[in-house]
Order: C-alpha cells, then sequence, then structure tokens
C-alpha cells in the first residue's frame, strides 16, 4: 500500500541520497524517482549498476536502501517544463530538453521500480478545446504503451483536466484499462491560475475517482497539506516542495516554513534536529550535512502533519470556524518562507487598480 507522503529521492543524480542517512530511508514507505533525473546523471554508479545487469532499486539496496520501501518511478515532465517556463525563459533561451515514451520507459525499465507513472501532458486553464483533445489522446496512447511491458497493477494513471467532461473521460479510460492507482497532475499550474477554480477542480477529481487510491503531483504551499489530505481526502502527496524548502533554509513548524536562523533545535526530538544541534549551525555556514539534517526534519514534520493525530488536533483548533474562513486560511494567506505567486485572475485585477490610481 502507498504511503500518505511520496517524497522525490535524487539518488541517480545526487550522491547523497546513495549514502547515510539517506540510504537506509526510514521515513516514508515510498520514494519517488525520475526518468529526468536518471538522464540528467553523470553518475559513475549507475554505469556500474548496468554494466552488472541490476536495477537501480537493487544497486540500492545493496548500499542499504530497505528492501520493503517502494519505489514509483515517474517521468519528471513537470520539472523538464517548469525549467523551460523558469529563468532560461526569462534569459530568452530555447530549452530542448525533451524525453521520448521509449526513453521513459528505459529509465523505467533499469529502475526495477513496484509503480509506474503514466507519461502525461499537463493540461493547462487556458488549452483550447483542440488542445485539451490532442493531449487526452496522448495520455490515453502513452498509457497503454506503458501497459504493453507493465502490468495494470503496477500502474499509475494521471488525470488531467480543467474541466469535469475531461476528468471523467481519463477516468473512465483508466478503468476500463484495470488500473487502480490514480494520480492528479496539472496541480501547481491550475493552482498558480485560480485558487477557487483549483479548489473546485481538486474536490471534482476526488469525487469522480471515489473508491480508487488518489495521489496528487504538486504541492505549491505546505500550508495545503493537511487541506489536501484531511478536507479534499487524497491518499497521498508529492513533498518535493520539502526539498526546495529546505534548501532556502526554511525549517517546517507545523505548516509554517521559518528561516532555521530564528529556531530553537532542542524543541524538536526527531534525528534531523538531533543532527542539526550537533553541527552547531552557525549563521552562514551551511554545508551538506546542514541540509540533510534540516531535509530529515521538514520529512519528519511533514509526515505528522498528515496524520489522524495531527488532523485531530487541527479539527479541535478550528471546530469554530466556517468554511469559508478555512478556505481563506489555506488559500490565501501567505506563509513566510512560501512561494509569493499571483494567479492570472489576481494579475489582471492589480493592473485594473493601477491603471485607477
Amino acid at each position: 500500500m502507498l504511503s500518505r507522503l511520496i517524497p522525490k529521492n535524487h539518488f541517480c543524480s545526487f550522491f547523497i541520497f546513495r549514502e547515510e542517512p539517506f540510504i537506509n530511508w526510514e521515513y516514508t514507505n515510498i520514494v519517488l524517482f525520475t526518468a529526468f533525473d536518471f538522464y540528467r546523471s553523470n553518475s559513475f554508479w549507475i554505469d556500474e549498476i548496468m554494466r552488472t545487469g541490476k536495477t537501480l532499486k537493487e544497486g540500492l539496496i545493496d548500499l542499504g536502501f530497505p528492501k520493503n520501501v517502494d519505489l514509483m518511478a515517474d517521468t519528471g515532465i513537470f520539472e523538464i517544463e517548469a525549467k523551460k517556463a523558469g529563468f532560461a525563459k526569462k534569459l530568452g533561451i530555447e530549452v530542448e530538453f525533451k524525453l521520448s515514451n521509449e526513453e521513459v520507459f528505459h529509465a523505467y525499465e533499469i529502475s526495477g521500480a513496484d509503480f509506474f507513472v503514466t507519461p502525461d501532458e499537463i493540461i493547462h486553464p487556458l488549452d483550447t478545446k483542440e488542445t485539451v483533445k490532442r493531449k487526452v489522446a496522448a495520455i490515453k496512447e502513452n498509457t497503454l504503451q506503458l501497459l504493453e511491458i507493465v502490468p495494470s497493477n503496477q500502474v499509475t494513471g494521471i488525470i488531467q483536466g480543467c474541466k469535469t467532461k475531461t476528468i471523467e473521460l481519463l477516468f473512465d479510460f483508466f478503468k476500463s484499462c484495470g488500473i487502480k492507482y490514480l494520480a492528479r497532475g496539472g496541480a501547481v499550474p491550475l493552482y498558480k491560475y485560480d485558487n477557487q477554480h483549483f479548489e473546485n477542480i481538486m474536490f471534482k477529481t476526488r469525487e469522480i475517482t471515489n473508491e480508487y487510491w488518489l495521489h496528487t503531483f504538486g504541492l505549491p504551499r505546505v500550508s495545503l497539506l493537511p487541506y489536501y489530505i484531511h478536507t479534499m481526502k487524497f491518499d497521498s502527496v508529492d513533498t518535493s516542495l520539502l526539498l526546495y524548502l529546505s534548501a532556502r533554509k526554511q525549517y517546517l513548524v507545523g505548516i509554517n516554513p521559518r528561516p532555521v536562523r530564528l529556531v530553537d533545535f532542542l524543541s524538536c526530538d526527531c534525528k534531523g534536529c538531533q543532527l542539526l544541534q550537533e553541527l552547531k549551525v552557525k549563521r552562514n555556514n551551511y554545508g551538506k550535512e546542514f541540509f540533510i539534517a534540516l531535509y530529515i526534519h521538514n520529512i519528519v514534520e511533514a509526515s505528522q502533519i498528515s496524520t489522524d493525530k495531527s488532523r485531530k488536533k487541527s479539527q479541535k483548533k478550528t471546530k469554530n470556524n466556517s468554511r469559508e474562513e478555512k478556505h481563506k486560511s489555506a488559500f490565501i494567506t501567505k506563509k513566510s518562507g512560501e512561494s509569493d505567486w499571483i494567479t492570472v485572475k489576481q494579475l489582471i485585477e492589480k493592473k485594473h487598480e493601477d491603471k485607477e490610481l
């Protein structure tokens, strides 16, 4: 069974994930591997594993990775698209990196993973009907190709779409293929476009998939983690955001990221904080060991947020709040250290306000 948190594990491109304490992974029951991470790596470790005929997971187990921790293989398409739309676009640089299905499936085969995500195409809110139709057809074709090499009980079908009809169409297709595990894709672009539409579509996706295991790729803000799991009733969440928070020296206290220089590590007894205490971290003195310890704390803290115990505690604090107030807290209030995104709708409104001034 999948666990509630599925963090990304960069064991291909970052050697620290092949060493202690990460190699002795004990923080979640499953981690995420991407084909993109495999192809961008120059690690000699991968070459050696392939030379011996072992899978990447078998190679990890030889290093001390627990056999009972599952590995989910994904394409990494969102990361590729994010790079294309990020600094490269601002600088006018065209990023041509693209993975074919053949390359993705080759990485999947080498991975030795337990679950495999269908290659998908991100459907954006502003896509035309023809574009949506083309992307849905591509998702279906990609799924059929994957099912030729992987049994349906190991496949995770990606639900895309910004309208009910598209969601239902893909759900019915995956159901007809015998696929039992599903995941919601395109969440971050939808969230950036319009908060209310994001909420409606996410709830609709959960309603349509009902009895099926439903994961979600994309956690725009840590404050949405309990909302995803306890309110929207998603079964699991991708927590790649925790890597970025750790890299930005942000320390989770509940759902609130705080600058690590303002935190007392003695207030937490997790393994990460124990390591941080030993390091005696000083301001502007942050190295590899610091990142490892901070990431461990953030993973442990996020795991506690997703538990039923945390849910009951949260419900007790907010039992007198209205649904509207909860929505405002989850979607509008900016948390320290989190992204300062603005939606298209908000941007247009802001421009109109500026003109009036």
